[in-house]
């Protein structure tokens, strides 16, 4: 009997025939080459912070990457970080931190392996702030020839990098633009989210960063956050309510230890708030119960071949749901307000697309990326069942 390897929420499972683990190339070289002598296909993981099927491979192969770490090498003159695939966000930061730099923004976790930042296409919240991906400056890879290659050699190769999908090969590591480092000063409060909602705009405008959450609880609460650099040092200001600062890579991520399973669509900036008002219509019809709160962020544009964020300044909103209660019928009644938005849907979250929608959304972009991919794996040897029904025909 296969083992079951599950996400970290146990949400999502699957059951491939092989489990292998791997500290560095040689033995990734090894596993490539048992994969192709047993015809598996191979998908790799990290933190399994996923929502999406991405990771699973039943009756393949599942490497995962927790070993494959060491040292990070910064470069002070080009200020850029390379950072080995399988170090979590977490333990990167604070050495990049020690060696005088940050990223320039975080998502608001960071239990994510820096292969599956990338993987994925991560992102914080900020207006002028893209998402990680776009930071990429190189990315190692392992391909399905059992070659190393640094996709910086070759500019498609590196735009089919930035955010993977895991299916271009095994990555080894990723460098990273970053910045001298920087404290940040969080202010959280609460407040009625139709008086919120009236000031939203100024709020993302005014400030490097804000989100806020909103859910059904009786009183229209909304919790809203901003993030704003501060020259240090650190301080709890005891005497301001909600506030206080710490070094960046404190004060970007906040604890989420509750199991869920997510759903997160980027729409256009204008269309945000009207998007997420259609949103919190549907929660508060209550067809579907739902006491999970739904979270507004913004992310700047880029140039992304499958970025999200493509060519827009975007609102992301996130609909979240408890792993012990139904989330389909709701996720997939959200999906048609998303997509009535020109949503977009975030690669590690859950959606309910085919390869017909996925290429309409990214068109060029789509194309552009899949045939990367044939070019460093034409056998499809890091392609799963889930991305075959998804590839381009």
């Amino acid at each position: 009997m296969n083992p079951t390897f599950s996400n970290w929420s146990g949400f999502i499972t699957s059951k491939p025939e092989k489990i292998l683990s791997i500290a560095n190339i040689d033995q990734a070289k090894e596993a490539v080459n048992y994969a192709q002598e047993k015809d598996l296909r191979i998908r790799t993981v990290g933190a399994t912070h996923s929502h999406s099927p991405l990771f699973t491979n039943d009756g393949g192969m599942i490497i995962t990457t927790d070993e494959l770490i060491g040292p990070i090498t910064v470069d002070e003159e080009k200020q850029t970080v390379t950072i080995p695939a399988g170090i979590k966000l977490k333990m990167a930061t604070r050495e990049l931190w020690e060696n005088g730099f940050s990223f320039t923004n975080q998502g608001d976790v960071d239990v994510q392996s820096i292969a599956g930042l990338i993987a994925t296409g991560v992102h914080g919240t900020g207006i002028t702030h893209p998402s990680i991906s776009s930071h990429v400056r190189d990315v190692s890879i392992l391909t399905a020839g059992n070659t190393r290659i640094r996709a910086s050699d070759n500019y498609e190769t590196l735009e089919a990098a930035r955010l993977n999908l895991g299916v271009l090969g095994i990555v080894l590591d990723a460098t990273f633009s970053v910045t001298p480092r920087f404290y940040l000063h969080e202010h959280n409060w609460q407040e009625n989210i139709d008086d919120l909602v009236a000031r939203v705009d100024a709020l993302v405008a005014e400030n490097d960063h804000f989100e806020f959450f909103w859910n059904v609880d009786g009183v229209e609460t909304a919790y809203a956050k901003t993030l704003n650099p501060h020259e240090g040092p650190p301080d709890s200001l005891p005497e301001l309510k909600g506030q206080y600062v710490d070094r960046a890579h404190i004060v970007f991520p906040s604890e989420r230890t509750m199991k869920h399973t997510e759903m997160e669509y980027s729409v256009p900036f204008e269309s945000g708030l009207e998007c997420f008002q259609q949103i919190r219509t549907l929660i508060r019809k209550g067809t579907h119960n739902i006491l999970w709160p739904v979270e507004y962020r913004t992310v700047a544009p880029d140039n992304g071949w499958i970025s999200p964020a493509r060519d827009r300044k975007t609102v992301t909103i996130s609909v979240h749901q408890g792993t012990g209660e139904p989330h389909e019928p709701f996720f997939r009644e959200a999906e048609q307000i998303f997509l009535s938005y020109d949503g977009r849907p975030h690669w590690g979250k859950v959606h309910y697309l085919d390869r017909e929608q996925l290429s309409g959304i990214y068109g060029d972009g789509w194309e552009k990326f899949w045939d990367v991919q044939r070019k460093l794996d034409p056998k499809g040897v890091f392609v799963n069942e889930y991305m075959q029904s998804l590839k381009p025909r």
